[in-house]
């Protein structure tokens, strides 16, 4: 059903970084914006547009005006907006606006109520 399988779950690792930051890397890209393509990112991602392609990045916060039709590969992934691809990360949290269709596997995923989740849920042991 998706393009990725979550049966070869790997724990996010953040990516290598030159020298060490003192604050993360902070991106935020509001609705109007698409994206065609993969796109990584060592730092936390503030999400509102839309995205064609796999998203890795520490930590993803998908706001609900956003889109992701890929794979996400992050730290903690918090989502108000749609997804339609898969996800392995640490901790989810799917709050009520979310209009999800995506295999998910996470140590921790917290769904709220009124949330709306089509797929494969799947808690992984800790590390």
């Amino acid at each position: 059903m998706f393009s990725k399988s979550t049966d070869d779950y790997k724990p996010y690792e953040a990516p290598a970084r030159e020298g060490a930051l003192t604050d993360k890397r902070r991106s935020t890209l509001h609705d109007g914006i698409t994206i065609k393509g993969d796109w990584t990112s060592d730092g936390v991602v503030e999400f509102g547009g839309t995205i064609i392609g796999d998203l890795t990045a520490e930590t993803l916060v998908l706001a609900r005006t956003g889109k992701v039709q890929g794979n996400v590969r992050a730290h903690t992934v918090t989502l108000e907006g749609e997804l339609n691809g898969t996800i392995a990360a640490i901790t989810v949290v799917i709050k009520s606006f979310a209009r999800i269709t995506a295999d998910i596997a996470a140590e921790t995923i917290t769904v709220e109520p009124g949330a709306t989740i089509e797929g494969h849920l799947r808690i992984k042991p800790k590390a």
